[in-house]
């Protein structure tokens, strides 16, 4: 397990054109459009183009066992398929420690990066390549 900090892209760091995972951990399937619509802005307003949306359905502080399709958005940016996750609040992403700890060894692993555009951006000097 790591004690590197969670990488945090800003969009200066990730240009348009950057293929991104969409994901929402939702209590229930009423709100999504409404939790969505922020992060549905924030991605194109970017130049940044959503690959695949991924939603659970499900109190976000559940076993992340339990919320398959934020494996699935993972997964992309794994494969290469997108640089990065944005998701309206990083705790849907990594709710406690042990969850910000897998997510980023995930990041030590890819080189992927998460973005939201409800929280503030931290940048580290992996995210720039300073250190390499």
């Amino acid at each position: 397990m790591s004690t590197a900090s969670v990488v945090e892209a800003p969009a200066a760091e990730a240009p348009p054109g950057t293929p991104v995972a969409v994901y929402a951990c939702l209590a229930n399937r009423e709100f999504r459009d409404s939790v969505l619509r922020g992060v549905e802005d924030f991605v194109p307003r970017h130049g940044w183009v959503p690959v695949e949306t991924f939603v659970d359905i499900s109190e976000f502080a559940s076993p992340a066992d339990e919320r398959p399709e934020r494996a699935r958005a993972l997964a992309l940016a794994a494969c290469g398929e997108a640089k990065g996750v944005v998701a309206p609040s990083y705790s849907m992403l990594r709710h406690g420690a042990e969850e910000r700890a897998e997510i980023t060894d995930w990041q030590e692993r890819t080189g992927a990066w998460v973005s939201s555009p409800w929280n503030s951006v931290e940048v580290t000097a992996r995210l720039t390549g300073v250190g390499r």
